[in-house]
């Protein structure tokens, strides 16, 4: 972590310099698989080195050195890790901590992709796992760690419903137990939180997302301790989830904007998801930064200076109607993930989750006419008429 004192934004423009190596303003692409040696005594040192960023790209490049070191200095953190998706960086970080037979936490609604994976892990490795239905309920979260847990897994806000948890709770727990603990930062940012200064032991993100920004990129990070990400990055240097150069070199340059970004659209979120309150075709609004929200408390106290740009809202149509919302708009975009300069909506009940057992979709918060929308940094006018198009489809449906 760069000890300067910078500014969100300075520190995301400036940090990890000293990996660059030229005199170029812009880091240069690295892209090569292999490094020359200048003696053989380089080549055995760098065998035995952590992350060598010259020596073989498997193992490390400049441009992984240089955007870990900006994760890590936004996040709060000792040290990063980047790889090749966000599901690959969860992977990794289970990989290294966990051992078959092993008990993990996790809340019930939880992204699917990471439902999936632990339940992979349950089917195969004999991972006993307890999901925690109320993610505000401190007790609950107490009550389900055992002498076998390994893993405590929070998500906040979560995937696609918008709950909250409290990290610093969930942290202490930890630590009183002796279980690591790991969050999904990839809603918040560290631009509104930062896990690893409330106590968690690895902040993990799918930087596909908001860190990248732009919608051209898949890649993941861990942030946590030296020893953490020292060893997760020995699992990666086997297995190989390894990130592209290129890739590397577009998430930081994403991430110079990062501040800028996620602050435009998040204030875009808290106006529309007050706006959509309003509309008598929504039947429910899931945003922190509305004062009615479960969490938004919470929120309030571990969030810093917003609520971030995604919510869900349920329309009161149903299925067809949150088919025909989105397929009626024009500037919010339908289409999966999440976190670039463009709005995304998606309609899980008929898109990623059609052929969920309906009783999974009740655990996830999913219903029929949920639509989960990722508010990006368009003008706000722009939106909201999109929205009313949207909201004349779904009354024509009804």
């Amino acid at each position: 972590m760069d000890p300067k004192g910078w500014g969100l934004s300075t520190t995301a423009i400036h940090a990890g310099k000293a990996h660059n190596g030229t005199r170029s303003v812009t880091t240069p692409i690295f892209q090569t698989s292999v490094f020359e040696l200048m003696e053989n005594a380089e080549g055995a040192e760098f065998a035995n080195a952590v992350e060598p960023p010259q020596f073989y790209t498997r193992w490390g490049n400049p441009n992984f050195s240089e955007v870990q070191q900006v994760v890590a200095s936004l996040e709060g953190a000792e040290r990063a890790l980047v790889t090749s998706s966000g599901m690959s960086a969860f992977a990794t970080v289970f990989d290294t901590f966990l051992q078959p037979g092993d008990h993990v936490v996790a809340p019930a609604a939880v992204y699917l992709g990471t439902e999936q994976l632990l339940r992979r892990w349950e089917a195969r490795k004999g991972l006993k796992i307890t999901w925690v239905q109320n993610t505000l309920d401190t007790g609950e979260w107490d009550e389900a760690v055992t002498d076998r847990t390994r893993l405590i897994l929070a998500e906040t806000p979560s995937n696609p419903t918008l709950a909250v948890t409290d990290l610093a709770a969930i942290a202490a727990i930890g630590r009183r137990k002796g279980v690591r603990t790991v969050a999904d930062n990839t809603f918040a940012t560290p631009i509104f939180t930062k896990p690893v200064e409330l106590g968690i032991d690895l902040s993990v993100s799918s930087a596909t997302k908001y860190l990248g920004g732009h919608s051209d990129l898949v890649a993941g990070v861990i942030a946590g301790s030296e020893a953490d990400i020292a060893a997760c990055w020995a699992t990666t240097k086997l297995t190989g989830p390894t990130l592209d150069p290129i890739a590397a070199w577009l998430l930081h340059r994403g991430l110079k904007t990062l501040y800028l970004r996620v602050r435009r659209a998040s204030d875009n979120a808290q106006s529309l998801a007050a706006w959509l309150l309003w509309q008598p075709q929504v039947a429910r609004v899931d945003y922190p930064g509305t004062k009615d929200h479960p969490g938004h408390e919470v929120a309030t106290r571990q969030m810093n200076g917003g609520y971030g740009a995604m919510m869900s809202f349920d329309l009161r149509g149903g299925l067809v109607a949150g088919q025909r919302f989105c397929e009626a708009l024009r500037i919010i975009t339908r289409a999966v993930s999440l976190g670039g300069v463009e709005s995304l909506i998606q309609h899980p009940a008929s898109m990623s989750h059609l052929r969920t057992p309906p009783e999974v979709k009740a655990r996830l918060g999913i219903t029929d006419g949920l639509l989960r929308f990722s508010v990006g940094i368009e003008d706000e006018a722009d939106l909201k008429a999109d929205l009313e198009t949207g909201f004349l489809a779904a009354d024509a449906a009804r």
